[in-house]
């Protein structure tokens, strides 16, 4: 959720290979943003917001406090003083703690 706006990444899988590729969506009308170039593996959030800013939305970025990767803080969660990174490092564990 960015903006108030949803979007997903779909997963698409190809008959008779074993590649796959992901395309980043707008959900509302199923709009592709990845028209041009689909990734070949899961994209990371700083994927991500390039994306979202080639369609003119703003996004902001953090650092996971764990990790150290770049983070969406539209999806992050705040814990102490600082932010975790939704898909690569925040577990429900977490929650209890922050």
């Amino acid at each position: 959720m960015v903006d108030g706006e949803r979007y997903c990444i779909r997963e698409l899988h190809w008959n008779g290979i074993s590649g796959r590729s992901f395309d980043l969506v707008r959900c509302s009308g199923d709009e592709v943003l990845t028209i041009n170039e689909s990734f070949d593996n899961q994209p990371t959030d700083a994927q991500i917001a390039v994306v979202l800013e080639e369609h003119g939305i703003e996004v902001e970025l953090g650092t996971c406090k764990f990790c150290q990767g770049k983070i969406l803080l539209a999806t992050a969660h705040r814990h102490d003083n600082g932010w975790v990174g939704d898909r690569c490092c925040w577990d429900e564990r977490l929650r209890m703690t922050a």
